[in-house]
C-alpha cells in the first residue's frame, strides 16, 4: 500500500487526464501500484451488446521468468471479486467467443481484483488489478484502496465524456461559422480580437482592406475610422451597452456593425469581460439582398427605404432629415420593422437583413 502523499498524486494525474488523455497509463500505472498490483486494466463495456468498446492498461509489464508468451486471456468478472486465476482459457478474445462481461489479464497472472467503477448513458465501466503467483491473494485493505480509487475514475470518466461533448459542440460551432460568408469578430471592451472566423481573417490580411489587426487589437487604416470604431466598440461594451454601426470607405464599400454579446448568467459578473460581436459586410450586396428579404418580410415600400439607410450607415434623425419626415414617424416605421422581423434593436436588425435569406 501506499502513503496519501501518493495518492494525491495519483488523483492529480486521474483529473489531468480529461485534459490530457496521454496521461492514463500513467495513472493506470498508478492505480495498479495503490492497489497492490503490479498491473491493472479499466475496461468499458457497451450495455445493449455487452461487449468491450474501449480498453486502457497500465503502462506496467509484467516480467515473465522462463517464457517467451506475452498472450492476454479473458476472465469472466462479476460486479466485484477477488479470485484466484487456476486455469488458463485457452482461446483468444474474438468475435466467436462471447463472454458477458470480459477482462484480459497477462498471462501468468495469479490474481486478478475486478472493481465496479460506473454505469452510466448506455455503458458501465470496470477497474481490474493483477497480482502475480508469488504474490499473496488481494485481502480486504486492497479491496477498500480498489474502491477508493474507483470514485475519482467514475468522476473522471463522467467529466472526460462532458468535456469531450463540449469540445465537439465547440469544434462544430467553429466549422458553422467558418463556412459564413459573413466576416464575424468576437473583440473585448479594448477591441481586442477573441475570435475570428475565416471570412474575417481573409478580410483583415486583405492589403486594400480599410480594417487590420495591430497588437491582436482590430483597428482601422484611417484615423477618423480608427476613432469611431474605438468608440463604437466601447459603447457595445459598456454598461448599458449599446450597439452601433459604421461605414467603410474601401475598395468594396464595407458596412460595420457592432453588437453588445450578453454575459454568462451562471457565471459572476466580476469574473467576466463586456465582448461585442462584429459583423462586417459589403454594401453593394446588402442592398441587393435588402428588396429580397423586403418580400420574405411583407415590408412596405417606406420601410424598404428606412432600412436601406439604416444598412448605410445612417441613423433614423438623419433619415428624417433628409427625407424631410418627422422623426416620430421614422420611429413608428422603425417599429413596425422590429415587429415585422421580430428584432428588437437597429444593429439586430441591419444584421438579419444583410444575411442570405432563409431557405
Amino acid at each position: 500500500m501506499t502513503s496519501d502523499a501518493q495518492f494525491n498524486h495519483l488523483v492529480n494525474v486521474l483529473y489531468d487526464t480529461t485534459l490530457n488523455p496521454s496521461r492514463w497509463t500513467e495513472a493506470l500505472s498508478l492505480c495498479g501500484d495503490y492497489a497492490g498490483g503490479f498491473a491493472a486494466q479499466l475496461v468499458t463495456l457497451d450495455k445493449k451488446h455487452n461487449r468491450p468498446i474501449a480498453s486502457i492498461q497500465s503502462a506496467t509489464t509484467f516480467a515473465l521468468q522462463n517464457h517467451t508468451s506475452s498472450d492476454i486471456y479473458p476472465i469472466n468478472i462479476n460486479n466485484f471479486c477477488n479470485r484466484a486465476i487456476d486455469e488458463r482459457l485457452c482461446h483468444q478474445y474474438d468475435d466467436d467467443y462471447e463472454f458477458p462481461q470480459d477482462f484480459f489479464v497477462f498471462d501468468h497472472t495469479c490474481y486478478a481484483m475486478v472493481v465496479w467503477v460506473d454505469d452510466y448513458e448506455g455503458y458501465h465501466s470496470v477497474l481490474g488489478v493483477l497480482r502475480a503467483a508469488d504474490q499473496a491473494p488481494f485481502g480486504y485493505a486492497e479491496q477498500i484502496a480498489g474502491q477508493r480509487i474507483s470514485l475519482h475514475l467514475q468522476r473522471v470518466l463522467r467529466l472526460q465524456k462532458q468535456t469531450q461533448n463540449l469540445q465537439n459542440k465547440i469544434a462544430l460551432s467553429a466549422e458553422t461559422i467558418d463556412a459564413l460568408a459573413l466576416s464575424m469578430l468576437v473583440v473585448d471592451e479594448t477591441g481586442t480580437i477573441l475570435h475570428l472566423n475565416a471570412s474575417a481573417e481573409h478580410l483583415l490580411n486583405s492589403k486594400t482592406s480599410a480594417l487590420g489587426i495591430k497588437s491582436g487589437r482590430l483597428t482601422a487604416t484611417h484615423l477618423a475610422n480608427r476613432n469611431k470604431l474605438a468608440a463604437i466598440i466601447a459603447k457595445a461594451t459598456a454598461n448599458p451597452a449599446v450597439g452601433e454601426a459604421m461605414f467603410l470607405n474601401d475598395e468594396r464599400s464595407h458596412q460595420l456593425f457592432v453588437t453588445p454579446l450578453p454575459s454568462d448568467p451562471e457565471v459572476s459578473q466580476q469574473f467576466q469581460s463586456s465582448k461585442a460581436l462584429v459583423l462586417i459586410m459589403e454594401t453593394r450586396k446588402n442592398l441587393a439582398l435588402l428588396h429580397l428579404q423586403g418580400a420574405l418580410y411583407d415590408l412596405s415600400p417606406t420601410e424598404l427605404r428606412v432600412a436601406e439607410a439604416l444598412m448605410s450607415g445612417k441613423t433614423p434623425e438623419l433619415y428624417a432629415q433628409e427625407h424631410t419626415v418627422k422623426i416620430s414617424t421614422v420611429r413608428s416605421q422603425l417599429a413596425s420593422l422590429f415587429r415585422k422581423t421580430n428584432t428588437s434593436r437597429q444593429t439586430e436588425l441591419v444584421a438579419l437583413l444583410s444575411q442570405a435569406p432563409p431557405l
